[in-house]
C-alpha cells in the first residue's frame, strides 16, 4: 500500500459524495421523466460508491492498516 491511500481514498469519496450532492440538486431541476431516471439511476451508483468507500477505509481500519494521523 502507497503512503497516498487515506490521501486517495479520502479525495474519491469527497468527490463521489460531490457528485451525489450535485445529481440530487439537478434530479430537482430535471425537466422530464428520462432526465429524472438518469439522475436516479446516477444517485443510486453514487450511494452505492459512497459505501463502497467507507466499507474499504472501516476495512483497513479493522487491519491497521488505516493512519488517522493523515486524515
Amino acid at each position: 500500500m502507497t503512503s497516498k491511500f487515506n490521501e486517495n481514498i479520502l479525495k474519491a469519496l469527497s468527490t463521489t459524495e460531490e457528485a451525489l450532492k450535485i445529481c440530487k440538486e439537478a434530479m430537482e431541476d430535471a425537466n422530464d421523466e428520462t432526465c429524472r431516471a438518469m439522475y436516479a439511476a446516477m444517485i443510486k451508483d453514487c450511494e452505492k460508491h459512497v459505501q463502497m468507500l467507507k466499507g474499504e477505509i472501516d476495512l483497513h481500519k479493522v487491519q491497521k492498516k488505516w493512519d488517522d494521523n493523515k486524515k
